[in-house]
């Protein structure tokens, strides 16, 4: 994570920003091309999508001092190895999740990831980590991993659906 200085304020403008810019992307497909076209791994635009929500939801859940292994219902034994493992589980148990419940389970996540963001305090967002999960030691202010799970996952999974839709639209040609 950047050594920059991360406030509340521009936590949630960047949260803002990125929320406008995945909401614009998606707007700018179609049923067919967030539903059809896979990656090599199988996955649609779709699951990134939910892959979205569900993150959020579990960043919420960091946020309210739970356990997002717990609030994901991931097994201990694939929560213990790295991402790819758990990002599996999540892709085949929403994967067949009609696209308005995906896009329902989204707005809504970030309403609630919203809502208590707004209701935390500068200081509360400076607070490290392990104040939130207490099993850990980590002392990274906790805003951090809220904009992590927010922004930066938002920006980082667009190009990802681009590139799905881009590749089904060339092999057509």
């Amino acid at each position: 994570m950047s050594n920059d200085s991360v406030t509340r304020e521009k936590l949630m403008r960047e949260v803002d920003a990125s929320w406008s810019e995945l909401q614009n992307f998606i707007a700018s497909l179609s049923e067919d091309q967030l539903t059809r076209p896979t990656d090599a791994a199988g996955w649609t635009a779709k699951d990134h999508i939910i892959h979205l929500a569900m993150w959020e939801k579990a960043a919420l859940a960091l946020l309210e001092g739970k356990s997002k292994r717990e609030t994901l219902n991931i097994p201990l034994e694939v929560w213990e190895q790295d991402d790819d493992p758990i990002n599996a589980v999540l892709q085949e148990r929403y994967h067949n999740m009609p696209l308005a419940e995906v896009m329902q389970m989204l707005r809504q996540n970030h309403e609630l990831m919203l809502k208590k963001l707004q209701s935390m305090t500068e200081a509360d967002l400076q607070r490290p980590y392990r104040d939130f999960q207490p099993q850990s030691t980590d002392e990274t202010p906790i805003i951090r991993y809220a904009m992590w799970d927010t922004e930066h996952h938002y920006r980082e999974h667009i190009p990802w659906m681009a590139a799905i839709v881009e590749k089904a639209q060339g092999d057509r040609q």
